[in-house]
């Protein structure tokens, strides 16, 4: 990287800057690696796992961009350009599943001429297709379908998007701090020049001549901490589990955006999803029994009998949307990110990200290291878009069916962890000698506990491994922290079966395994 100096007209070389990235989700794992790429030195902080917040409590979907067509036009065609350059970096976690919108008999039937007409103009390929080829191959769908459109949709696996960006960001030389917490900063002159962080049992103190602020519904918060202000509007998305896969595109109606109008299949479920609800505490995902009433009647008119099938879980995340200062009352707040440079707010090397989407989070990093570099003056072009991730050279997209059709074309049917998503012990052997994760550490990355079962078989073998590789490991609490967690989401939806489903699991976690979920354990809110 080369930087020109105040008082000098040609570029000069420099010592790297230092830059501290907060947030480990798809945004700020992107700005580590692109301000890796770019040559400067960068710590990413993150106060829980990599990818644990809004990152991985959303539909899944790696947008073409038909969802904003009509709405903004010019972001559609971002979504677009990036859906197509994230697909072809990390192939491995995208599923093509490719995606419909579909116009019923209750949805406005000049929206569908305007959704085609935006598409083109977004550069979106679109198509229509015969409602009847349509039901034929999605047979679950309403009947009543008028019209419909297919778009290059696509699905993502957040968590192994997240994890191949930061072992690139390792391998270029970033330092990564998981469960560590931000408290404070150090200012002098009114510029950044360390931040404060405690985890581990202790506290550090990092230099930092930049700081980069990507916290997503938490940025106000870290902003705060430096005496700055970020206006957000958080608004509470909640989304319903289902134990099948009903559908084998990504679906969404055709008609202006709101609430539950999306299916999407991922990994071996399916996901509906959303609301919509402005909160005030970026913590707030407790999912509201009217709220999953809400999503089973919208859903009901998009798969007609969605109550008879089993829902397994419900969650919900926090979208950090920024207002505009002239926005208009009442009228859906655009998507687009926006990099606020804190300096004409008093605060030299600040930078804070926010808005956008995960299909975007590349082009949002790609702006802020721009805006980071301009403001020391350096010459580093964005390499992100055309540069190979070094550890994930894997061509192949992800196809959640493969892992089942290996098992039965080898008849490796004593090999498997956990059944619901197929997972091998050796995947398992793999991560446990790398050491340093737990057993939510491996519920992410490998999608333990994430199908029908909630971990109820599986859950207590991956503790036993990880005790015999760690005897210091204490299974007995983070079991205890597993099913405390899963029982959070599964207790929404808990009706019929389903119902007679979690008492068994909590049977087998409580009476089997002997475990005592303490208060302390449980999730706060379900304290109350």
């Amino acid at each position: 990287m080369s930087s020109q100096g105040p008082s000098k007209g040609a570029p000069r070389r420099v010592s790297a800057p230092r830059v501290a990235v907060i947030g480990g989700g798809a945004t700020g794992c992107a700005v580590a690696r692109d301000l890796l790429l770019r040559g400067f030195r960068v710590t990413l902080i993150e106060f829980g796992d990599l990818g644990s917040g809004t990152s991985s409590r959303f539909h899944g979907m790696l947008q073409s961009g038909g969802r904003y067509a009509v709405s903004d036009t010019d972001y559609a065609a971002e979504c677009m350009r990036e859906r197509q350059i994230v697909a072809g970096l990390v192939p491995h976690v995208v599923e093509p599943t490719g995606g419909l919108f579909v116009s019923l008999q209750e949805d406005p039937p000049a929206f569908a001429d305007e959704f085609r007409a935006s598409c083109e103009a977004a550069e979106i390929p679109v198509e229509e297709l015969d409602p009847e080829t349509v039901r034929r191959d999605e047979p679950h769908l309403s009947p009543t379908i008028r019209r419909a459109f297919a778009v290059p949709d696509a699905t993502i696996n957040p968590w192994g998007l997240v994890t191949a960006l930061c072992d690139d960001a390792r391998a270029l030389g970033g330092e990564i701090l998981t469960r560590h917490q931000v408290t404070g900063f150090e200012l002098a002159g009114g510029r950044i020049r360390a931040v404060r962080v405690a985890g581990g049992g202790s506290e550090r103190t990092l230099e930092a001549d930049c700081v980069v602020n990507a916290a997503g519904p938490w940025a106000a918060r870290v902003a705060f901490l430096a005496d700055q202000t970020v206006d957000l509007e958080l608004t509470k998305g909640s989304i319903l589990v289902f134990a099948h896969r009903f559908v084998s595109k990504a679906i969404n109606r055709c008609r202006p955006s709101t609430s539950h109008d999306i299916m999407v299949p991922t990994g071996t479920v399916s996901l509906f999803g959303t609301t919509s609800e402005v909160v005030d505490d970026p913590d707030t995902t407790r999912v509201n029994p009217e709220e999953i009433q809400s999503l089973l009647e919208g859903g009901e008119a998009m798969i007609p009998g969605l109550r008879s099938y089993r829902a397994f879980r419900a969650w919900a995340g926090v979208r950090p949307l920024l207002k505009p200062a002239d926005w208009s009352q009442g009228k859906p707040l655009p998507r687009r990110h926006k990099v606020i440079n804190h300096a004409p707010l008093g605060l030299s090397g600040f930078f804070t990200v926010c808005g956008g989407s995960l299909t975007t989070h590349r082009a949002m990093a790609e702006d802020l290291g721009n805006q980071v570099c301009h403001h020391f003056r350096a010459i580093a072009p964005c390499r992100t878009a055309t540069t190979p991730l070094a550890s994930h050279r894997n061509t192949s997209h992800w196809r959640p069916a493969e892992s089942f059709e290996s098992i039965e074309a080898e008849n490796r049917r004593d090999s498997g962890i956990c059944e619901c998503e197929s997972v091998s012990q050796s995947d398992l052997d793999a991560l446990i000698s790398e050491g340093g994760y737990g057993l939510h550490d491996l519920r992410r990355r490998l999608r333990i506990g994430f199908g029908p079962c909630q971990g109820t078989f599986c859950a207590g073998r991956v503790a036993g491994l990880l005790a015999e590789a760690d005897p210091g490991f204490p299974a007995e609490e983070a079991l205890a922290r597993f099913w405390s967690e899963r029982l959070k989401g599964m207790t929404r939806t808990a009706w019929g079966d389903q119902a007679r489903q979690v008492l068994l699991s909590d049977l087998v976690f409580r009476e089997v395994m002997g475990l005592r979920l303490r208060p302390e354990i449980l999730p706060s809110e379900d304290r109350r």
